[in-house]
C-alpha cells in the first residue's frame, strides 16, 4: 500500500512539475503568435505604402519566430515581387505551397511570381493547380486568362474570361 501511495505521489509531482514547466511556453507561444500577427499588420502596411523592402524585413523577423507560419510566407512573397527580386519571390511562394498544398491562393501566387520570371509554362501549370484545388472560383480562370493573354492564346483567354465572369455572376446572387 505504501509503494501504491509513493507512486501516485510520484506520478503527482511529475504532473505538476510538467504542468508548470509546459505553462510557460505555452504563454509565450500565445505571446509570439500576438507578436507575429501584429508584425504581419505592419508588414501589409509597409507594403501598402509602397515599401516592400520593409515589409520584408519585419516578415523575415516574424517567419524567425514562427517559420511554419504559411501566411508570412506569402506576404513575403508579394513583397519581394514588387520589388523585383523574383527568385526570393519565387522561394517563399514555394514555401507556402509546402505548409498548404491544398490552398488555391498559393498557387495563384507562385503563377504571378513564374510570370514575373517570364515562365510561362509553369506559371499555366499552377493556374491549372488552382484551378483543380477550387473550380467553382474565378480568380483561376482570371489568372489563367493573363497568362494565355501572355501567351498569345486569345481564344483561351477569352473563354476563361468568360468563365471567371460567369462564376462571379453566380457568386454574386
Amino acid at each position: 500500500m505504501a509503494i501504491v501511495r509513493a507512486s501516485r505521489m510520484v506520478l503527482q509531482v511529475f504532473s505538476l512539475v510538467l504542468a508548470a514547466a509546459l505553462l510557460p511556453s505555452g504563454v509565450q507561444a500565445q505571446a509570439n503568435s500576438k507578436q507575429v500577427d501584429d508584425m504581419m499588420t505592419q508588414a501589409q502596411a509597409a507594403l501598402s505604402k509602397g515599401k516592400p523592402e520593409e515589409a520584408v524585413s519585419i516578415l523575415r523577423k516574424a517567419i524567425d519566430m514562427d517559420p511554419n507560419r504559411a501566411d508570412l510566407y506569402m506576404l513575403r512573397s508579394r513583397a519581394r515581387d514588387s520589388s523585383g527580386k523574383f527568385d526570393a519571390a519565387l522561394e517563399d511562394a514555394t514555401k507556402f505551397i509546402e505548409l498548404e498544398p491544398n490552398e488555391p491562393l498559393g498557387y495563384l501566387n507562385r503563377a504571378r511570381v513564374y510570370l514575373s520570371l517570364d515562365k510561362k509554362d509553369s506559371a499555366l501549370n499552377d493556374a491549372n493547380k488552382a484551378i483543380e484545388l477550387a473550380p467553382n472560383e474565378s480568380d483561376g480562370y482570371y489568372r489563367r486568362a493573363d497568362i494565355y493573354n501572355e501567351m498569345g492564346k486569345e481564344t483561351e483567354a477569352k473563354a476563361d474570361e468568360a468563365k471567371a465572369d460567369e462564376l462571379d455572376r453566380k457568386a454574386s446572387r
